[in-house]
């Protein structure tokens, strides 16, 4: 099929989507101008397909309800939107247009039954892939990864750690997995990176070694067992206000060492104490650390930092 033929699938599959299009709106899907919408609408009629266009206002270009194709007619990108699913991780990917599209044209293939039931859905169930009192990261190299990833090639990456230590790894890409709105590429060695930790990508003209026959499933569940099973080193003592209590035994029950009943003392596990840091000063004055010394300090700094960009604003 022709560039065109591809063209006038798409149109008459968006059509089949919707009740009613405007001519701008279509041409705007299609990458195309108005003048060329009119003149496919012309062909699809010479051919036999029941399309017409309604003038005033409300009009716009219609399809009779009752025509089906039976094809989706899916371009590659749109079935990787699809494969994704969730419009907003979709999105870090830089597929959000073609899994929009992929819907409207498996919409429109299963009319009016499947077009209702998709609204109906879309109206009582909201996919929220964001951990409470966080937003999603931002991962600006992602779609470079993404690619990479898909063309099966290395990729060289400034890849900023734990520590706040920055180096070039080169690695080979086997998968992408989101995990509560955060993104980690998974390595063939295997290995996790966290993905909004890479400060840049390039995809290298090597061919990235895949293991015959991996499983991202299995690799994600290994390495995802291994992290949760991670003991944690710092332990840290705070004092939490009563009326706080609730929401900081949700936020920080991975790390919790069990407070005991009645008490607003508890024991808390990190990894260090950057990782203290970043997890407690989120609650502000409702948590306070009370025990090691270097977290106390390092919680003041970071306190005082915070202070000393809303003064600066303040005096500007």
């Amino acid at each position: 099929m022709g560039v065109r033929g591809d063209r006038l699938l798409s149109l008459v599959l968006l059509l089949q989507a919707r009740p009613s299009a405007a001519a701008p709106e279509l041409a705007e899907r299609l990458g195309v101008s108005v003048r060329t919408v009119l003149r496919d609408v012309e062909a699809l009629s010479g051919a036999g397909i029941p399309v017409y266009t309604e003038r005033g206002r409300g009009g716009g270009i219609r399809l009779l309800d009752t025509y089906r194709t039976g094809l989706a007619h899916l371009s590659h990108a749109e079935g990787a939107g699809l494969a994704v699913g969730q419009s907003r991780l979709a999105g870090d990917l830089g597929l959000g247009d073609a899994l929009d599209t992929a819907l409207e044209k498996l919409t429109g293939a299963g009319g009016r039954a499947l077009r209702g039931g998709l609204a109906e859905g879309r109206s009582h169930v909201l996919v929220d892939v964001d951990p409470w009192m966080r937003s999603g990261e931002p991962v600006p190299h992602l779609p470079a990864i993404h690619e990479g990833l898909l063309r099966g090639r290395r990729l060289r990456l400034v890849y900023r750690d734990s520590r706040d230590e920055r180096e070039t790894r080169t690695v080979d890409p086997a998968g992408l997995v989101a995990k509560a709105g955060i993104w980690y590429l998974v390595t063939a060695e295997p290995a996790l990176l966290r993905v909004a930790r890479v400060e840049a990508c390039e995809a290298l003209p090597d061919r990235a070694a895949r293991p015959p026959g991996f499983d991202l499933a299995e690799a994600w569940a290994a390495l995802r067992e291994g992290v949760e099973s991670r003991p944690r080193q710092l332990s840290v003592t705070v004092r939490v206000q009563p009326a706080a209590a609730a929401m900081a035994r949700r936020l920080l029950a991975r790390h919790l060492r069990g407070p005991a009943a009645g008490t607003d003392r508890w024991e808390l596990a990190f990894n260090g104490v950057a990782h203290a840091v970043g997890s407690l000063i989120g609650l502000g004055p409702r948590v306070e650390v009370l025990d090691p010394a270097p977290v106390r300090a390092a919680m003041r700094e970071a306190a005082l930092a915070v202070a000393a960009l809303y003064q600066a604003g303040e005096n500007g």
